[in-house]
């Protein structure tokens, strides 16, 4: 039984690197392809990788019966092991970073957001029209709930959207059609509503600069997350 183990253990983590090996070559030599060609470049790349995997998997099951089992089973397992772990650590990688959707039972989810600007960056325009928001996800029924207000040298424009699929909780403001990019500090699957986050200004490595480093400081966020029950008003 130990022995059986071992192989199956063995195989079974070596059939997806004969996936992903077939696939990989396959895709990257037909790049570019779209139409029914770039269809049956995928069909073949997919079900073809299947095929792989399957006598990828027997193929390491007999050479390492013939080769490895009877001399070499402990070090067979201690590859069985480093594989395990290897898969593991990049089925959390993958996962971390793959798109889940926020349910609840008898709530829905509200995600409110202000953007805050100097008076002075708008020149006078106003500020809808200089500014646009994009929840980086799937959300439903993005609206403007509040009028713009202004706070000091600030103007405040306020937003609100109902978070559905979500990968990392994060916003993008369209700043004269540039892409601001924020980071909000919220758990995965928030199980209770919070109170209005501080003022954040833009993340790092941002996709484009459209503002300057003196101006982004004050170009800044702020938001909360909200469980409002089925039926009941905002």
């Amino acid at each position: 039984m130990e022995r059986f183990l071992t192989l199956l253990i063995a195989s079974l983590c070596a059939a997806p690197l004969y996936f992903f090996l077939f696939s990989g070559i396959v895709f990257s030599m037909n790049k570019g392809l779209s139409g029914d060609s770039g269809m049956a470049v995928a069909y073949f790349g997919t079900w073809g990788g299947f095929l792989a995997a399957f006598v990828g998997f027997w193929l390491t099951w007999l050479l390492a019966q013939r080769l490895l089992a009877d001399h070499f089973l402990r070090y067979l397992q201690l590859f069985d092991g480093v594989a395990l772990i290897g898969w593991l650590v990049t089925y959390l990688i993958w996962s971390a970073d793959e798109p889940y959707v926020l349910q609840y039972a008898d709530h829905r989810a509200v995600l409110d957001v202000e953007a805050r600007v100097p008076k002075a960056f708008l020149n006078g325009q106003a500020i809808d029209s200089a500014l646009g928001f994009q929840f980086i996800g799937q959300d439903f029924e993005s609206r403007l709930p509040m009028p713009v207000r202004e706070e000091g040298g600030f103007v405040i424009l306020p937003w609100q959207t109902t978070p559905y699929e979500i990968n990392k909780w994060r916003m993008r403001v369209f700043v004269y059609n540039e892409p601001v990019d924020y980071q909000l500090d919220l758990p995965k699957h928030p199980q209770e509503s919070t109170a209005w986050s501080g003022w954040i200004t833009p993340s790092a490595g941002q996709q484009s600069e459209p503002l300057p480093a003196r101006m982004a400081q004050n170009f800044t966020l702020r938001y909360r997350f909200r469980l409002v029950p089925h039926g009941s008003p905002d």
